[in-house]
Parts: C-alpha cells; sequence; structure tokens
C-alpha cells in the first residue's frame, strides 16, 4: 500500500487523543451527566465501527487526519442575538458555535411559550449503547441545547445555525427537541463553515471535526417539519445523528440536503412506537471531487398502523464516493405497516462510485405496505435526447435533468429564501463538476 492511499480505517483507528477517561472526568466536572459519560465511553472502545454486517465493508474514514486536533468546551451559558439578526420570516434563531450558543426568540416563539435550555448533563444519549459514533458524542459532547415547546403552535420556522469549528478543533453538540401533545412547529437547520480562515480546496483531508445529535421526541399528534442543509468546507468531518421518537399519531416531515464537508458520516433513527405515526424523509447528496458521504437510515415500525416513507437521491462527479443504505424493521407489533424506503444514485462521472442498500426487516405478516428499490447509474441517455429535441443544447438537458433530480428536497424547505439559495448552491456545484468533467477530458484528448 503506498504512502498516497492509507488503507481504511475505522471510527476506533481516528487518531482521537482526547477520547480517554481523563476527559470524561473534566466534561463530567464542567457539564455533569458522569454516569451516561462513562457509560458512553465504553461502548465508545468496545463496540465496532459498524454493527450491521450488511454495511461493514463501506466504512471509509481514511480522510482524517484529527490527530492533533482539540476538543472544545464551549460555555454552558446561552447568550443573547440582537433582533437584527433573526431572517426575515422567522420565528427564532439558534446560532451554535464554539463560541457557544446565542439566541433570539421573536414574538411568536415567546408568544407560545417556546423555551431554549442548556441540556442538563445527566440527559442520556439514547442509541450510545448500540452504535459507536452516538457513544462518541454521548462520552465527549461537551455544548447541548433543550429545545421545548409545550403546548399550542408556531408557524414560523424555527432556525438553528450550526457553525464548524476551525482546524485542529473538535466540537461535539447536542440538540434536543420536545413538542407537547398537539403542538406543531418547523425547524431549518443550516450547518454551516467556521468564520476562521479554511481550507477548502478539493481533496484535501480534514482536520476539523463536527459531530452534532438531533435528540426530537414528538408528543402525541405532534407535528413537526424539520429542514436542514449541511454545506460545510471540504475540510471538515461532519458526523451527524438523528433520532426521532414518536408518540401516536405524531408526524414529521424531513427534508435534508448534504452538499460540503470532505467526509460525512450520518445516522438517523426514527422510533415509530406510537400507533398511527408517520415520518415523510426526503433527502439529497451531491458530492464532488474526492467527497465521500455514508448515510444510513433506521426505521422501526413498532407501533400499529404506522407509515414511512423514506426517498434518498445522491449526485456524485469526479472521484466522489457516495454510500446510501437503510433498514427497515417491522416487528410483531407492527401491525398494518405502510412502509416504503427508495435510495437513488445518478453518476455524473465515470471515476465516481456510488453504493445503494435498502433493507427490509419483517416479523408481520399484516403489513399494508412493504416495499424498496434502488437504482445507480448515469444520466438517462433517452431523457437528453428528449430534450435536446425541445431545443436544449446537451449541456442545458444535463443540467435541467440533474436540477430537476433533485428538486423534491429543496421544495420541501420551509423559507423560499433559504430555498432559492439551495439552488444557486446546487447550480454552482452542478456547474463546477460540468466544469470540471470537461477539462478532464480536453486533457485526455
Amino acid at each position: 500500500m503506498s504512502a498516497a492511499t492509507p488503507a481504511r480505517r475505522g471510527l476506533a483507528d481516528l487518531p482521537l487523543g482526547w477520547a480517554t477517561e481523563g476527559e470524561v472526568a473534566r466534561l463530567t466536572g464542567i457539564l455533569g451527566g458522569g454516569d451516561a459519560r462513562a457509560a458512553a465511553h465504553a461502548a465508545f472502545h468496545a463496540l465496532p465501527t459498524e454493527s450491521n454486517l450488511l454495511f461493514t465493508g463501506y466504512v471509509d474514514l481514511r480522510s482524517a487526519e484529527l490527530q492533533e486536533s482539540t476538543l472544545l468546551t464551549p460555555p454552558a451559558t446561552i447568550g443573547e442575538l440582537p433582533a437584527s439578526d433573526l431572517p426575515d420570516g422567522a420565528a427564532a434563531l439558534i446560532h451554535i458555535s464554539a463560541r457557544g450558543v446565542a439566541t433570539h426568540l421573536g414574538a411568536e416563539a415567546r408568544a407560545a411559550g417556546l423555551t431554549v435550555e442548556p441540556l442538563a448533563g445527566e440527559t442520556p444519549l439514547a442509541g450510545a449503547e448500540g452504535d459507536r459514533m452516538t457513544a462518541l458524542i454521548g462520552a465527549y459532547w461537551g455544548s447541548g441545547i433543550q429545545i421545548t415547546l409545550a403546548r399550542g403552535a408556531i408557524a414560523a420556522p424555527i432556525v438553528i445555525k450550526v457553525e464548524s469549528p476551525a482546524q485542529g478543533e473538535a466540537l461535539m453538540t447536542r440538540i434536543a427537541v420536545t413538542l407537547g401533545e398537539n403542538t406543531s412547529a418547523t425547524i431549518s437547520e443550516e450547518v454551516i463553515g467556521s468564520s476562521a480562515v479554511s481550507n477548502t480546496r478539493t481533496g484535501a483531508t480534514a482536520g476539523a471535526l463536527l459531530a452534532t445529535t438531533s435528540e426530537v421526541t414528538l408528543g402525541k399528534g405532534a407535528k413537526l417539519r424539520l429542514a436542514s442543509i449541511q454545506e460545510l468546507p471540504e475540510d471538515v468531518v461532519y458526523l451527524p445523528v438523528r433520532r426521532h421518537d414518536f408518540g401516536a399519531n405524531a408526524e414529521l416531515q424531513v427534508a435534508a440536503a448534504q452538499i460540503g464537508a470532505r467526509l460525512v458520516r450520518g445516522r438517523i433513527d426514527h422510533q415509530l412506537t406510537g400507533n398511527g405515526s408517520k415520518v415523510r424523509q426526503v433527502e439529497v447528496l451531491f458530492a464532488g471531487g474526492e467527497q465521500l458521504h455514508d448515510l444510513t437510515t433506521y426505521s422501526l415500525h413498532a407501533g400499529e398502523k404506522t407509515v414511512g416513507d423514506l426517498l434518498a437521491k445522491g449526485i456524485f462527479a469526479g472521484k466522489a464516493r457516495g454510500f446510501v443504505k437503510g433498514v427497515t424493521t417491522i416487528p410483531r407489533s407492527g401491525r398494518g405497516t405502510n412502509s416504503y424506503l427508495g435510495e437513488f444514485g445518478m453518476l455524473l462521472s465515470k471515476t465516481a462510485r456510488s453504493v445503494a442498500i435498502p433493507s427490509l426487516w419483517i416479523d408481520q405478516p399484516d403489513c399494508e405496505r412493504a416495499a424498496h428499490g434502488s437504482s445507480v447509474g448515469p444520466i438517462d441517455q433517452n431523457q437528453i435526447f428528449y430534450l435536446r429535441t425541445r431545443g436544449l443544447t446537451e449541456a442545458e438537458a444535463r443540467r435541467t435533468i440533474v436540477m430537476g433530480y433533485l428538486e423534491p428536497v429543496v421544495a420541501a424547505l420551509p423559507l423560499e429564501e433559504e430555498a432559492d439559495r439551495l439552488r444557486e448552491v446546487l447550480a454552482t456545484k452542478l456547474d463546477s463538476a460540468f466544469a470540471a468533467q470537461s477539462a478532464a477530458a480536453a486533457s485526455a484528448a
């Protein structure tokens, strides 16, 4: 194996010098949660990097260069942002960074009784006992907030901005959201780069680590729309963990876009334990250069007559890699489940690679629907031909097809301003990918 191509490595092999009992003790002294942290620390050092044998062969974290990183512990207090920072049309703004947490609640949020408080240190992180990445955050998180809406509804979105640390730094933050019975809200999440100077050259190894959780608890009849746009620089490792617990008849709509970061390894868990609970998830990945996106969704349909409609679409250019995986589990208690899991990849270059693995684990014969589908391939030449017969050039046809492929996530964003910005980001990245492809073809000629 040449020095230029290091061997694959898993999460346990990452050079995290701070993942020690001493660090657990230090964080306990500042934030509390000693027992929960100690249990997560033990799990992190004992669990395999990937517990699912179907997915073990796709773990690849070699681009993470975190041996010099320092784990950050931002101030636990929550600061106040000026009213001028509140985006137009938003109910509240929450900003999370290496400097700490700051918020501004608009009139609608205050009237509804929305609260944003520091997360109690003893709050355990569900799933840390069985997943190594979750255990990493559970043991070493240094910043956390609890967002609560006990009653009523907030129509305007709650905007959460999460800013990555600078090179040589690691930030682990937890975001817990609790909605009471029959409440409704919208959350718009933006995961962005640090304001510090960042190395964004394509193919760069990543020396900054951002690990986050989204821990959502939905009471009976609660409804939440959650939109997330991740556009980190390509020198950041991003480890997102999402867990959603559903009460009876609770509903969740998720629209997520993964665009940036050198390395993304994410996990989503839908715990549909409440009878009649529903989740609709649309996720888009767009990786170019040498980016690697590794995303897995687990859905447990433990309640009766639950609904899960999950769709993931990936675009991969250059030498990018994409692993899109999912498991839908329907135990004996999941009578009347209606579920669909679709994973699709589009390759814009001959050197890009994508893997799609949808899986069903079913122990209940009385299901309304339990379906899955997947495909990976280049742009359909028949579609290009059709659009060219309508007067478009080949470049215009390719651009139209790709942007249309991505539109379901863009259209699901709650703020039109965010949707327009995402379209611009996607279009810019697409044009860059096509330009690089044309330049490579010209140089090879």
